[in-house]
């Protein structure tokens, strides 16, 4: 609960973070039946377009565009719908920090901490201070040692939660993941 607390206040100061209370309150999402759901929701949206060419103020409409439906299909808990959107902001910026960390908490809602893994560690080459981000990652390297019970995830998540205490020490919630992640089970 302390974690949904700082969370929430995190949340306040950014609109950068939206998705980690609700990676926090479900721990399973929409199944892959959704996929074709996602991609008709986004195309009907007209969020992807097809042409290869588009000048830089139709590339920032597109990415706030794609970047605002993903939000609002978090905020219905949509995660499979936001998820798409996030690939179409992700794809019109790659660089965008924001868009890269809310489609890797959407792998991780809908149950695909592997690629969530690879999105943060992505988001991170490119922020290495984002204490949010190893907070995340650590929960996405946890999730991976529940599913194959290998201790070295679980270490890889306590030192992702080290790292983030190290750039933000005032994070009450991950001081306690690393105690649960540290009792022997």
């Amino acid at each position: 609960m302390a974690h949904i607390i700082q969370m929430k206040r995190m949340m306040q100061n950014s609109r950068r973070y939206p998705l980690v209370l609700s990676l926090l309150l479900l721990t399973v999402g929409c199944s892959e039946s959704n996929a074709p759901k996602v991609r008709q929701a986004v195309s009907k949206e007209n969020v992807i377009n097809e042409t290869p060419t588009l000048t830089t103020a139709e590339r920032a409409d597109r990415f706030k565009f794609a970047f605002e439906k993903g939000m609002e299909w978090v905020e219905q808990r949509q995660f499979g719908l936001a998820l798409g959107a996030f690939e179409e902001a992700v794809n019109v910026n790659p660089a965008s920090v924001e868009a890269l960390f809310n489609l890797g908490a959407c792998h991780e809602q809908i149950g695909d901490p592997t690629e969530a893994i690879r999105i943060y560690r992505q988001v991170l080459r490119i922020s290495p201070g984002d204490p949010q981000c190893y907070v995340n990652l650590g929960t996405s390297y946890i999730k991976m040692f529940h599913i194959e019970r290998s201790p070295a995830w679980r270490q890889m998540a306590i030192d992702a939660w080290k790292h983030a205490l190290k750039l933000d020490p005032d994070q009450p919630g991950v001081r306690n993941y690393i105690a649960k992640a540290e009792l022997p089970e």
